[in-house]
């Protein structure tokens, strides 16, 4: 039964766990044992769960399903529900601030005066759902479709300013062959050269670390100005990438992004503007 596996991604890590550099996040891999690993693998939707509601595949798109969809819908499993429930609950912002919490407030050390309680009596729900709180959480279903010409579903940026933390759990398929998909952990070079939005020019950055896309495999991260990641290209494939996206978000803004001037900002738009697939949310209705 799925109440006696351990879900949390957190579970068994601990603050120690945790490198600062070139910010604060962990990677985790084989993060469950092998039979809880097949139970997640079985409950991932297939890739026509995601394209059937789309009026057409772009390439390498980021196609999402969100918890509200995964804990009302009778198509997923039992397994799945747990997996959700447990991840956009209150249990699972304990498991945060067990392990980031000083993290978290060193990076924002504003949040807890502001909000006027500690972190740990923070009142949390799932993102969409009525009701007053300072944690927003959500959890959602990914794939990035296939690849007809080389590219990059996220290039270098940091997530939007009122997320303090993300995670991914990578679900590489075990018979994909497709390099590429990897995450970059980078920081700029001569300290903030700004943003155009919330993305970050390549030109300006220096890779710190890369976490593999592969089977099992977690990376959780303080989402801030200075965490900069991004996908590296995949080339030409017909497999999707696959993964698990953990969202906790409060209800303002954390931090605010440096920009770049003007001219670079519009150059930087228009590069991606035409190498990138807009992400789309599906709903899944009744």
């Amino acid at each position: 039964m799925s109440s006696q596996v351990n879900w949390s991604a957190l579970g068994n890590c601990s603050a120690d766990d945790v490198s600062h550099e070139p910010y604060a996040h962990i990677v985790r891999k084989s993060l469950y044992p092998d039979d809880v690993y097949q139970r997640m693998t079985d409950m991932f939707p297939a890739d026509d769960v995601f394209f059937k509601h789309l009026p057409e595949i772009k390439n390498n798109q980021a196609v999402r399903i969100a918890a509200s969809d995964v804990l009302s819908h009778d198509m997923f499993s039992t397994d799945a529900k747990a997996y959700f429930s447990y991840h956009t609950s209150d249990a699972f912002w304990q498991d945060i601030v067990t392990v980031f919490g000083e993290s978290l407030r060193t990076k924002f050390p504003q949040l807890e005066p502001k909000i006027g309680r500690p972190m740990n009596e923070w009142r949390t729900k799932r993102r969409g759902e009525d009701g007053d709180a300072e944690i927003n959480l959500d959890m959602l279903f990914v794939i990035n479709s296939p690849v007809q010409h080389p590219s990059s579903v996220r290039t270098p940026h940091v997530d939007r300013r009122n997320k303090i933390f993300s995670g991914l759990f990578y679900m590489k398929q075990e018979n994909d062959p497709t390099p590429g998909g990897d995450l970059t952990l980078y920081r700029f070079k001569n300290g903030h050269c700004g943003f155009t939005g919330h993305y970050a020019s390549m030109e300006h950055l220096e890779e710190r670390g890369k976490v593999t896309y592969e089977p099992n495999t977690f990376v959780g991260f303080v989402n801030s100005d200075d965490s900069i990641h991004g996908v590296t290209p995949r080339p030409k494939t017909e497999w999707v990438r696959r993964y698990i996206n953990f969202v906790v978000e409060i209800p303002f803004n954390a931090f605010e992004l440096q920009k770049l001037p003007v001219h670079q900002r519009f150059k930087s738009w228009m590069t991606r503007r035409k190498n990138k697939s807009p992400g789309v949310d599906i709903q899944l209705g009744a």
